[in-house]
């Protein structure tokens, strides 16, 4: 069964193009065919390894089911304030089973910066995707002590009811700061192309994205297409 990622989360600075970026290179390691999309203008360069669809204007889902239907699996990016926007798209164009149709499955993966918001964040999501996908929830890095506990809090409640996948981020280290500050970069920008990048630069990310890749392992249930299934007919 394919898979269609949707990386959500409508708090800004939340982590989705880190994550939506990392999931990429993972996908890659396990050497999956997939496709990179983002719904954020700001995010396009020319490194950037990926397509660009406008999920507020012109956007069709024939643009939608026919990358899917191209790749194992696809990862859409959904920019800061878009994510009730898709769920209406997803709700308005029976979007469930349209992927049933071509055997993909819709899989939600929302990055948690540990922030009451971001608990608030994933109850509503939770609430407006309900069963219709399964879901892996991200937490990024703690910044400081003391963050918000996440254990036993209403958040981890709905994910785990619903059989999520519960992952952690490795954070960063003293000397990728250090390359990336010297790189004039942001992690995210970072990870578009990690081969291009000055070589202590390159490095460094390289290994973070290692150790992230060993991280999403734990995911891979929902996060890897499943193989295809070949019927023996022995006639």
């Amino acid at each position: 069964m394919k898979k269609l990622i949707v990386v959500v989360n409508d708090l800004e600075r939340s982590g989705k193009s880190t994550v939506a970026r990392t999931l990429s290179h993972h996908l890659k390691s396990e050497a999956v065919n997939h496709l990179l999309v983002t719904s954020n203008e700001m995010d396009l360069s020319d490194s950037f390894p990926g397509e660009f669809w406008d999920l507020e204007d012109q956007f069709e889902v024939s643009q939608l089911i026919a990358a899917v239907d191209r790749h194992e699996a696809v990862i859409v990016d959904v920019h800061t304030g878009g994510a009730r926007n898709w769920g209406d798209l997803f709700e308005a164009e029976d979007l469930e089973n349209l992927l049933a149709e071509i055997d993909a499955e819709m899989v939600l993966v929302i990055p948690n910066n540990r922030t009451e918001r971001c608990n608030e964040e994933i109850c509503d999501l939770t609430e407006i995707f309900s069963d219709q996908a399964n879901y892996v929830i991200l937490h990024l890095p703690a910044e400081k002590r003391g963050e918000l506990k996440w254990k036993a809090s209403p958040a981890e409640k709905a994910i785990r009811y619903l059989g999520a996948s519960d992952l952690e981020l490795p954070g960063l280290s003293d000397e990728l700061r250090t390359a990336l500050e010297n790189a004039g970069l942001e992690l995210p920008e970072a990870l578009n192309s990690p081969s291009s990048l000055p070589r202590f630069a390159e490095v460094q990310v390289t290994q973070w994205l290692e150790r992230a890749s060993t991280c999403l392992l734990g995911g891979n249930e929902h996060l890897l297409p499943d193989p295809a299934v070949t019927v023996f007919d022995p006639f």
